[in-house]
């Protein structure tokens, strides 16, 4: 099968990954695929293009594909995707985000043949615009989602028809995420001793993360639980004002681990957590951090939030809570006090990682996607 996907970003998101996910999945499939992307500015270090080349793919960056609309811009991509469609004869078009959705659409309205597919990644409701009323009507030939919940907004919604959406959750890599990647020299090197007991957050470091909770339930365990440290993932602009100057105010810095953000050595700093916490979920809404966890058997005890209670299974492969300081609190001493049940609790996490997200079983359902929109 001919495919083109557009990415209409440069930038390396949680989006960009779930899409780089379907297109080394179909291109390993054997599937004649061409992937276009925005083009990276000169000198950035960390983008979409570059962790494509990582992964083998090259992607075509000769079409402006902004984010947003401008009107200039989408124009000229316009003309010439219309010209590299017909010019390639593809099939299916695979659009990603309400730009490149709406690129797509408009570039292959007078092309016979063509399929039109939208991913969308927010475990949420969509906004109501105008741009989406137009771009989720008779013009779209199918819709994948990421959760139940997004599913059935999109029905509400846009009363989309119920065969042309399919729920397909947003895999995670079970080879790089997996519990052998567990070192206690990497947990050393953040000071953590042999007998404590880490419970981690991965997450932007913003005041609706809701980091206050967090570090209030910290404070009431480790009056209960001394040898308990947290470790925090991830950066952002206001982390001085939201995490670091409150952990110091409360005292909290003996207990408290900031690593900022990591990239080669993600996986290894993830699997030093014992616990990990989620209490809300991020802008693209798949909760790919939660997904990682659970390959790497770390148990999760997350909010009763958007879509974490579809991924989370309460009281199987981790925790689902109202969260509360007091909730949170009670949730960690729980899995602190009997660490058989957070073992048990992990790996049931990474049996349904490995069966309900794998790369593979992703790659299948796409594929099948494809075949029922073209028949």
């Amino acid at each position: 099968m001919k495919i083109l996907h557009l990415f209409s970003n440069w930038k390396w998101t949680g989006p960009a990954e779930h899409t780089l996910h379907v297109v080394s999945c179909l291109k390993q499939r054997g599937h004649d695929l061409t992937f276009a992307c925005g083009k990276p500015p000169e000198g950035v270090k960390e983008s979409l293009l570059k962790m494509a080349e990582q992964r083998g793919i090259t992607p075509l960056t000769s079409f402006h594909m902004n984010k947003h609309f401008h009107i200039f811009h989408n124009l000229s991509d316009i003309r010439r995707l219309e010209h590299f469609l017909k010019e390639n004869q593809f099939q299916i078009v695979h659009t990603h985000l309400t730009n490149d959705h709406f690129l797509g659409i408009i570039s292959a309205r007078r092309i016979k043949g063509i399929k039109i597919i939208r991913s969308c990644y927010e475990g949420e409701e969509l906004r109501r615009s105008l741009m989406n009323r137009i771009l989720f009507s008779h013009l779209t030939d199918g819709i994948i989602c990421v959760s139940e919940r997004a599913r059935k907004s999109l029905l509400n919604t846009f009363h989309f028809p119920t065969d042309k959406i399919w729920k397909i959750p947003v895999p995670v890599d079970g080879q790089r995420f997996n519990p052998e990647k567990r070192s206690e020299s990497v947990r050393a090197s953040y000071g953590i001793k042999g007998d404590e007991v880490v419970v981690g957050i991965v997450a932007r470091v913003q005041p609706h993360r809701r980091f206050n909770t967090l570090l209030s339930a910290l404070a009431l365990t480790i009056e209960k639980i001394p040898n308990l440290k947290l470790m925090i993932v991830g950066r952002g602009t206001h982390i001085e004002k939201v995490a670091k100057k409150p952990v110091e105010k409360m005292g909290l810095s003996p207990y408290v681990i900031f690593t900022g953000y990591r990239e080669k050595d993600y996986a290894e700093t993830l699997a030093c957590m014992d616990i990990k916490v989620f209490l809300v979920p991020g802008t693209d809404g798949a909760c790919r951090a939660v997904r990682e966890a659970m390959a790497m058997e770390i148990p999760v005890i997350a909010a009763r939030r958007g879509m974490l209670p579809e991924i989370i299974d309460d009281g199987i492969n981790g925790l689902i809570i109202d969260d509360t300081p007091e909730n949170l609190s009670q949730a960690i001493e729980s899995l602190v006090s009997n660490p058989a049940l957070r073992r048990e609790m992990g790996e049931k996490a990474r049996l349904k990682a490995l069966s309900e997200f794998s790369l593979f079983t992703y790659g299948e359902r796409i594929e099948e996607v494809y075949r029922t929109v073209a028949s």
